[in-house]
């Protein structure tokens, strides 16, 4: 089993990628410091590291350059996620860092880079336009909104309408040439859209297990070009 550690001084960046990477390949450690991180490093091991360009106690640049100089960490690939910004880039360059992502971390491009580094083909999530009836459990309200992206774990939808970090919603949806797919799910994060829109990440809390096979089966078809994902 691989060991991916994610290191950041951010429970959101640890949680949203811990969620994204979480499979039966991979084992997923943490750790919300560079000290942390690195007795991890030395103790367990890991495959591959994925660090943020800011921690509390140091840089995330100072820290690939302390793992690669002490030689702590084997085989292991680092991956640093920073800004978008071209000067941030050439700055990073030279630091260690098997990988430069910037953020915000695009899903996709972290899976696809992890699963060349891992030498795994990951498929877990996709940008595709469903139409999902929610039903607000709280206010036992329904409306209908837009997911953007979908995978076995959650998926991201777009609306009007205004829901609580921790809401619970059902969610009601078809995958296309499949299956209908009703299950519960919770609100895990919030954000705007450049229009004003709201937008929500919603963790799946009992997506069946066939219900989970069919989103897997649809996700690859789409990769693999087998289908379109205009629905």
């Amino acid at each position: 089993m691989k060991r991916i550690l994610i290191v950041s001084s951010s429970d959101t960046f640890i949680e949203r990628n811990s969620t994204l990477l979480r499979r039966n390949e991979f084992r997923i450690l943490s750790a919300g410091s560079s000290a942390d991180a690195l007795a991890i490093v030395s103790g367990e091991g890991a495959d591959l590291i994925i660090v943020d360009v800011h921690l509390r106690d140091m840089e995330g640049n100072e820290f690939c350059e302390l793992v690669r100089n002490r030689a702590v960490s084997g085989k292991a690939n680092i991956i640093l996620v920073c800004r978008d910004e071209p000067e941030e880039f050439a700055r990073l360059s030279g630091c260690g860092a098997d990988a430069l992502i910037a953020k915000p971390v695009k899903p996709l491009q972290l899976v696809k880079t992890v699963g060349e580094f891992l030498t795994v083909h990951i498929v877990r999530s996709r940008r595709v336009s469903l139409r999902v009836k929610v039903v607000s459990k709280k206010d036992e309200v329904e409306f209908f909104c837009t997911s953007h992206n979908i995978s076995v774990t959650g998926m991201l939808v777009e609306t009007e309408y205004f829901l609580e970090v921790g809401s619970v919603i059902i969610c009601s949806f078809t995958i296309p040439g499949s299956v209908q797919v009703a299950c519960e799910g919770e609100v895990a994060r919030t954000a705007r859209s450049l229009e004003g829109a709201h937008q929500y990440g919603i963790h799946f809390t009992c997506l069946g297990r066939n219900d989970r096979k069919e989103i897997d089966r649809y996700i690859s078809s789409l990769v693999r070009g087998e289908v379109s994902e205009s629905c």
